[in-house]
């Protein structure tokens, strides 16, 4: 959703009285936007271009490959294409335009496809940023019940994550959490299947955890599905006002490719999902 946000953000610079180079300026201001963009490409079909000052766009198509949110997170591919999109000029001129107000006139609906590769998740995998997130993920798989984990961070160290896509739509997930202190280790793999449940939801399909070599209780895998089913529900945003269905999820060996609808029903919604 961070991504669809500076996408809305840089087009939204347009909607002002700078020129009729529509195009070149979105992919000016996204890139910007960007830590680092390989190719970027914006495309806003207007008819007459004037139309555009007055805050209507009649459709938008935006396709990036090599797409740098963070200097560690590529996003190999994405795609955007959307219907006509009104904007209140108004309320624009008014709010702070890069935490995407309520300036639509009318909802935002629209297309998305984002391909990840499997080298470049492992890349941000293993950057600081997502140290805590897996520590805490990590601590959580073994039900660590020693207070000190939560009270020393630095006792216990996140050790080779890794992500494997596999054929048939299954992923497998592995990490090491060393103990500083003890001079100890244990190894967590998790392999599952994921499957898109009327659109509206990824599943956990056979799931499986080891931990040091021994498969974990059902008890415990019971937990980790219900956990990964309601992460990744996109019922949940419907009352914040945004509508989405997947139209596609496949994994296959190296690469990961979504294709979403997205309805923004109230245009506030895209604020909330990026605090999350």
């Amino acid at each position: 959703m961070e991504l669809l946000t500076l996408v809305l953000t840089g087009i939204l610079t347009l909607v002002s009285p700078v020129g009729v180079t529509f195009d070149n300026i979105a992919e000016r201001d996204i890139r910007e936007a960007l830590h680092d963009a390989e190719q970027l490409e914006v495309r806003l079909d207007n008819a007459p271009n004037y139309s555009l000052l007055r805050g209507n766009i009649q459709r938008l198509r935006f396709a990036g490959r090599g797409l740098y949110v963070t200097p560690e997170l590529r996003i190999d591919t994405v795609e955007i294409e959307s219907d006509p999109i009104a904007v209140d000029i108004n309320r624009l001129n008014q709010e702070d335009r890069r935490s995407i107000p309520r300036f639509l006139r009318e909802p935002l609906q629209g297309a998305m496809r984002v391909v990840i590769t499997e080298a470049d998740l492992n890349r941000a995998l293993r950057s600081p940023a997502a140290a805590e997130p897996l520590r805490e993920l990590g601590i959580g798989i073994t039900r660590t019940n020693d207070p000190e984990a939560q009270r020393d961070p630095q006792r216990f160290q996140i050790v080779n994550p890794e992500v494997e896509f596999l054929a048939n739509n299954r992923v497998r997930f592995q990490l090491e959490i060393a103990d500083r202190r003890d001079n100890e280790s244990v190894q967590i793999v998790v392999e599952t299947g994921l499957a898109s449940i009327n659109g509206a939801r990824i599943q956990a399909i056979n799931p499986t955890i080891w931990i040091n070599n021994e498969e974990a209780p059902p008890q415990l895998i019971t937990i980790f599905s219900r956990i990964l089913d309601r992460a990744l529900d996109l019922r949940k945003y419907e009352d914040r006002g945004l509508f989405a269905r997947f139209l596609k999820f496949e994994l296959s060996p190296d690469l990961l490719e979504v294709a979403a609808f997205i309805r923004i029903d109230q245009p506030d919604a895209l604020s909330v999902l990026t605090r999350e």
